[in-house]
């Protein structure tokens, strides 16, 4: 084996690098799909909570006047009594 001096020894130890650098990429890119498909199924799956149903009610508000109308019977408690 031939001895790298100077600046390809820098060469050859960046090319390694980079070679490594991608290979742990790869494994980190496949790792992460598996845990966005587990995360979608575990959000599908996922009853809405309280505060997300009165923001998802309060978003459907058309303008400001139907705005307030929605802010005045969630402090009614429109979404937090049970029956």
């Amino acid at each position: 084996m031939r001895k790298l001096h100077g600046c390809r020894l820098f060469v050859a130890l960046v090319k390694w690098g980079a070679v490594d650098y991608l290979q742990r990429r790869e494994v980190n890119k496949k790792r992460f799909t598996m845990f966005k498909q587990l995360k979608k199924i575990t959000n599908a799956l996922r009853v809405p909570s309280v505060e997300d149903r009165e923001l998802s009610y309060l978003n459907g508000s058309l303008d400001r006047i139907d705005l307030e109308y929605r802010q005045r019977q969630i402090d009614r408690g429109l979404f937090r009594n049970s029956f």
